[in-house]
């Protein structure tokens, strides 16, 4: 049985935008996905847009929600949850 599957991973690395290992960078392209680093925020939105566009089967999306702590999950007062944000 041959499955679709995305050719482009959409990151969303919290608040701030962060650039990846390139040893992450390359596992991931080994799998034959392109890479778009961005703000949580921003790629979700870029998400959206391009899932509305070329369909959910062609982009996917890792998102670290807005407010991340390390070692502590989401700090509550710190979360934003923007209109069309979508947690995939």
């Amino acid at each position: 049985m041959l499955t679709e599957r995305a050719d482009l991973l959409i990151l969303g690395l919290g608040k701030e935008m962060r650039p990846i290992s390139p040893s992450t960078r390359n596992a991931i392209s080994a799998l034959g996905l392109r890479v778009e680093i961005l703000d949580t925020r921003n790629a979700a939105a870029q998400f959206n847009l391009l899932a509305t566009e070329r369909g959910v089967e062609d982009v996917a999306a890792a998102l670290i929600p807005l407010g991340w702590k390390e070692g502590v999950g989401v700090v509550a007062e710190e979360w934003e949850l923007g209109d069309g944000i979508a947690v995939v």
